[in-house]
């Protein structure tokens, strides 16, 4: 997806929400807000890249300026503790649940509400707490049948996960599907960038490449994926056609819908996240807010 003009005050207003996150001095804010802005008005001319390239981009200055590794390490773990307290009420509307796959679909997409600092999308640990169950009961956009299909007909899955928190359940998920039979690869992300899941955040939720049908192989250091930074085992299985991709939130929708073509990935890609913002929810077909899985 291109960068849409909504996305321009979007990515600076994300850029001070996350400097408040970081910074007591103004100075630095002012600072940090100049050399994103001069960055993105650099590269507005000619073909326009994926707004996922400017956030990329915004998180590289923010480390260098602040000194800090991981800027969003406390909100991550808060988005931890929050997730494990709402697991059970995951177990249990897939327990009672008529369709399994469909369940493990819903709770995968539900998680992925879980977000701070979209502009225009209003997020608490308290709003998803008190609406969790409510969220796996909403209306999902999906063709059901074509999606269920893609599924079952594969062995091999690449599940690429987005938020920390949102992490837990995926992985109750992976593990439900490694009880179907299949074969899963999860990558998460190989260092920290925004407040996306990384192996360490893996290991927390509980899983490792020590469980039987199970192999993590991370993606990168990069908002959704990149073809230039992505390490190479990873593309080898990401272009690998035996291989179905679940592919989690909108910065994987954002970068992948680039190049979908290009890697031959018709008829093995799902998109499974809510659409928060409107250029998105636009570019995809749905309406803002809405839970997705889309079937490429």
């Amino acid at each position: 997806m291109k960068l849409k003009s909504e996305c321009i005050p979007c990515l600076v207003e994300r850029t001070k929400y996350e400097c408040d996150i970081l910074f007591e001095e103004d100075r630095e804010k002012i600072l940090v807000l100049r050399d994103f802005i001069a960055f993105l008005f650099e590269h507005l001319e000619g073909e326009l890249n994926a707004p996922v390239f400017f956030g990329t981009e915004r998180e590289r200055i923010l480390k260098r300026r602040s000194g800090v590794e991981d800027p969003h390490e406390w909100v991550k773990q808060r988005s931890n503790e929050v997730a494990k307290g709402l697991l059970f009420e995951a177990y249990t509307f897939y327990n009672a649940a008529s369709d399994k796959l469909e369940a493990l679909i819903r709770i995968a997409a539900a998680a992925n509400s879980m977000e701070y600092g979209v502009k225009g999308y209003l997020y608490s640990d308290e709003i998803f707490r008190r609406d969790f169950l409510r969220t796996l009961n909403e209306k999902l956009n999906w063709d059901r049948s074509v999606i269920l299909a893609a599924i079952n007909s594969r062995d091999r899955l690449i599940y690429l996960t987005d938020n920390a928190g949102e992490v837990f359940f995926d992985v109750f998920v992976i593990r439900e599907l490694i009880k179907m039979g299949k074969e899963v690869i999860v990558s998460p992300k190989s260092a920290p960038v925004i407040n996306d899941a990384t192996i360490e955040d893996l290991k927390e939720a509980g899983i490792s490449s020590s469980e039987a049908g199970c192999k993590i192989i991370p993606s990168g250091a990069y908002i959704g994926v990149s073809l230039e930074e992505a390490e190479g085992e990873f593309m080898d299985v990401f272009s690998d056609d035996r291989y179905l991709v679940i592919a989690k939130g909108m910065g994987n929708y954002e970068s992948i819908s680039e190049f979908e073509s290009k890697l031959d990935l018709n008829g093995r890609l799902i998109y499974l996240f809510r659409a928060k913002c409107k250029p998105i929810a636009e570019d995809i077909g749905v309406r803002r807010g809405e839970l997705v899985a889309k079937f490429v």
